[in-house]
């Protein structure tokens, strides 16, 4: 399963991304943003399975991303 983990707080996105990788091997994340620009960016290059994306963030929040990211 393809992950994309969008988080502005380094720590808790550091740690999903440790808690995600320590359950299956067939978890693989394939892109950390740290701002809803560029979360939105990087789900329609990445085309993720799934986003753990943080509502409240920088230029653009989760919900906004989301809605971009499905127009």
């Amino acid at each position: 399963m393809r992950i994309l983990i969008a988080e502005d707080e380094q720590r808790t996105r550091q740690g999903l991304v440790r808690v995600l990788q320590s359950l299956r091997d067939e978890y693989e994340i394939v892109a950390q943003a740290s701002n809803g620009k560029a979360a939105l960016e990087m789900i329609l290059e990445q085309k993720p399975d799934v986003v753990f994306i943080d509502i409240k963030m920088p230029f653009m929040d989760g919900l906004s991303v989301i809605e971009a990211a499905r127009a």
